[in-house]
């Protein structure tokens, strides 16, 4: 009976492992013969036989007359022309069926793509916004910095969220690092599409998609010329924002290596450009960085300039195909198609203003550390102006939908923490907001306090209440924002009256008012005085910032004081950023002098001058250094100091 059951376990053994084989060898059979069903098309290129992935495009077109694309190239910041080069098109009715992207031209294209006025991208694109959606990325496994939040804000924006919806067909071009090729997105959710067209290795991450791993063309195809011919385009406007380095020796390894992958990327682009463009507008921005995302507005005014001399060109060659053009008033008047409706359309602003105040719901789970040095980051304190100090705050960062938890400590020792949470979106307008302070000190001192926050674009209302060193406080406080022109006024005030205790009564409240007005004197020159008027004394968790920058008198506490600064300052700007490393930034040199006045008891002056830094950490990470001197004239004493802002 042993010799059987033996048997049949030999038998059933050889069984099992012939039937592994043969499915073994029938999916190499398949995968030999392409029956895998993939999510793309396999298409090959007529002139030169290259391979594209092309996702889930239709084989045929709607479109009659032959089919107009515009190829947008990318460069960084620099192909922000392609602002620019779109409105001039639009302006002069230039039809556009297709629009194709690589690199930043992969975020105009769908911007543009989606139906979003060109009006709206330019104010976008032109102020701070993008560039301060992006992360930090620690640690830096996959890339120096995390881009999830810049491409669900994108999204966020958009009059429709899937590429397949767009207004006007919209692919982007990315590269496979898999099989190598090149990729084309043609649907699909935009935060996730977008990603692979701009993903410079080290510095942004690599997708992983379908077993594909993308990134950005750029080095084989800057402008994607080819990739619009591929998609079927009958006439190919090409852009171009070709990068040239501010160097001419090459004896450092970084120089070398960036200069050799400019070689390539121009030579490649180049090529394809000359060979599929019917029209090429080449924008001479060479001599600017990719980083140099604040010089947006010359970017689009240079690429409007540069398609305006083409357009006897463009047209021309629209007329040869018998292509016509729009009838602009006509295509202004019409109404958006199907999609979001009149009230969602207008949610920008309000998208704006929630990242203003930090009040997006993200779909993935946001962790970074917090670390600030140069200035104090306290919760209990105000935001408009941030007193110097010299301790390192460092702690963390989770958020995700509608939870956004914060922590800080200063030291080693972890003996002063404050954590924040708050409540996102309790309603449109209001956040809940709750706050802890500890202080392992011979007095061990716990505050906390809970916050109704409401929150519109130029200001904010807040109505809350706190226990602070067992004081029961009830807290208000707001927040004005106004800017015209190039000038701004900001404010905020912050009111604790206590209550639920005899032997304080209103007369005890204390407060903090802060002030700030910025007024142009022209392009270099701005004036910008400074205002504080607090009764609070220093200890108190939510007193005042100290701004004046002379010697700080000793005078007695829990007296009104005044502070203000007076300050004119002269803005030196790069004609073209200087770089470190190809990832450090110095954008301008600012030389101030200024006025200080401090009050309380008896007055205190002080005069001096300063110079501070500019930089930024690839163009989005902005940060200052620099140092002032101050002659006290109640002191006859001068006093100088260094003076740094970074946060990260």
């Amino acid at each position: 009976m042993r010799k059987f059951l033996s048997s049949q376990k030999a038998s059933l053994l050889s069984f099992i492992v012939t039937l592994c084989l043969l499915l073994w060898l029938t999916g190499v059979v398949h995968a030999s013969t392409g029956v895998v069903i993939h999510p793309y098309r396999i298409i090959e290129e007529e002139e030169t036989g290259e391979i594209f992935f092309v996702q889930n495009f239709p084989s045929t077109d709607n479109t009659q007359r032959p089919k107009v694309a515009v190829a947008l190239g990318g460069g960084g910041a620099r192909a922000l022309v392609n602002v620019g080069i779109l409105k001039a098109l639009e302006e002069e009715g230039i039809p556009v069926d297709l629009v194709v992207g690589s690199s930043m031209g992969a975020i105009v294209a769908v911007l543009y793509g989606s139906g979003m006025p060109l009006a709206t991208i330019e104010e976008l694109v032109t102020s701070d916004i993008l560039p301060s959606m992006f992360d930090l990325n620690f640690p830096f496994l996959y890339s120096v910095i995390d881009t999830r939040r810049v491409n669900y804000f994108i999204e966020k924006i958009l009059p429709h969220q899937r590429l397949e919806e767009f207004l006007i067909q919209t692919a982007l071009l990315s590269y496979d690092l898999t099989h190598g090729v090149k990729y084309l997105h043609t649907s699909g959710p935009v935060s996730r599409e977008i990603q692979g067209s701009y993903s410079i290795p080290l510095f942004f991450p690599v997708v992983e998609k379908d077993g594909l791993f993308l990134m950005d063309p750029g080095v084989l195809e800057l402008t994607p010329a080819q990739a619009a011919k591929v998609l079927g385009a009958d006439v190919i406007i090409s852009t171009t924002a070709f990068d040239e380095l501010p160097y001419n020796t090459y004896t450092y390894p970084v120089r070398a290596w960036t200069r050799f992958i400019n070689i390539l990327k121009e030579r490649n682009s180049k090529a394809i450009i000359d060979h599929y463009s019917d029209v090429t507008i080449n924008c001479d921005v060479g001599d600017y960085s990719f980083m140099d995302y604040h010089l947006a507005a010359g970017f689009i005014a240079l690429g409007y300039q540069e398609a305006k001399k083409l357009i006897p060109e463009i047209k021309r060659v629209l007329a040869e195909k018998a292509i016509p053009l729009k009838h602009v008033k006509q295509e202004q008047e019409q109404a958006p198609p199907a999609g979001k409706d009149d009230k969602e359309q207008l949610n920008l602003t309000r998208v704006l203003r929630d990242i203003k105040y930090e009040r997006l719901q993200y779909d993935f789970t946001r962790i970074k550390p917090l670390l600030y040095f140069g200035r104090e980051h306290s919760f209990f304190r105000q935001e408009l102006i941030r007193e110097e100090t010299t301790a390192l705050q460092y702690g963390f960062l989770w958020h995700k939908g509608k939870i956004d938890l914060r922590g800080l400590t200063r030291g080693k020792d972890f003996d002063h923490y404050e954590l924040k949470l708050r409540l996102i979106g309790l309603t449109t307008n209001l956040d809940l907001i709750g706050k802890l302070h500890h202080e392992d000190t011979t007095r061990n001192i716990w505050s906390y306090g809970v916050d109704l926050k409401y929150y519109q674009p130029a200001y904010t209302l807040t109505i809350g209440w706190a226990d602070l060193g067992q004081i029961a406080f009830l807290h208000n406080a707001g927040t004005v924002d106004l800017s015209w022109s190039e000038h701004e006024f900001h404010s905020a005030v912050d009111l604790y009256t206590p209550y639920l205790d005899k032997k304080l009564t209103f007369a005890d409240s204390k407060y903090v008012a802060s002030q700030i007005i910025k007024i142009s004197l022209g392009h270099d020159l701005t004036f910008q005085p400074k205002l504080v008027v607090s009764n609070t004394e220093n200890g108190d968790l939510f007193a005042r910032p100290l701004i004046y920058r002379g010697i700080q008198p000793e005078t007695a506490e829990g007296e009104t004081l005044v502070q203000s600064n007076l300050e004119i300052a002269y803005h030196y700007r790069f004609p073209y950023s200087l770089e470190l490393l190809q990832c450090i930034q110095m954008k301008e040199l600012i030389w101030f002098s200024f006025a200080d006045f401090y009050y309380r008891l008896e007055p205190d002056y002080a005069v001096g001058v300063g110079l501070t830094c500019e930089l930024s950490l690839l163009g989005i990470k902005p940060s200052s250094f620099g140092g002032y001197v101050a002659y006290d004239l109640t002191k006859a004493a001068w006093q100088g100091r260094l003076s740094f802002d970074l946060a990260f």
